[in-house]
C-alpha cells in the first residue's frame, strides 16, 4: 500500500498547463475540530458525519488508495482494510457524486471512511 494522496490541480484555463507542482496529498485543510483532536493525541472514537455531498473522487494505480472530497470537509481516505471494502466505498462515492445524493458516513480514529450511506 502507498500513502499517495490526491492533490488539487491548477485551473488549466488560467495557467495553460495541467501540471501541478504541489506534493501528492490533499491540499484542503481538515475541520478545526479534527485538527484539535489530532494535536491532542488523535480521535479515539467513531464519528458519524451526516448530510454531506461528495464533490470529487480520486484514486491512483496503487493498491487500496481511493479518496473522496466531502463538501465542507475536504479529502477523506476510504477504508483500505480489504479489496471489497474499498471497491464498495468507491462505488458508493461515485454514485453520490454523480447523483449529488446526501451522504452519511462513519469515520474511525484512523480518519478513514469505513461505512457510507447514500440517498
Amino acid at each position: 500500500m502507498s500513502d499517495t494522496a490526491p492533490q488539487n490541480l491548477p485551473d488549466v484555463a488560467q495557467t495553460g498547463s495541467a501540471v501541478a507542482s504541489e506534493p501528492a496529498q490533499p491540499s484542503a485543510e481538515p475541520p478545526a475540530g479534527a485538527v484539535a483532536a489530532a494535536e491532542a493525541g488523535g480521535v479515539a472514537a467513531t464519528v458519524w458525519v451526516n448530510g454531506k455531498k461528495i464533490n470529487a473522487l480520486w484514486s491512483i494505480n496503487e493498491n487500496r488508495n481511493s479518496w473522496v472530497s466531502v463538501a465542507g470537509v475536504g479529502w477523506v481516505k476510504l477504508a483500505n482494510n480489504s479489496d471489497s471494502a474499498i471497491v464498495a466505498l468507491t462505488m458508493l462515492g461515485a454514485d453520490a457524486k454523480l447523483t449529488q445524493g446526501t451522504v452519511n458516513y462513519r469515520q474511525e480514529s484512523d480518519a478513514m471512511i469505513h461505512e457510507m450511506y447514500v440517498w
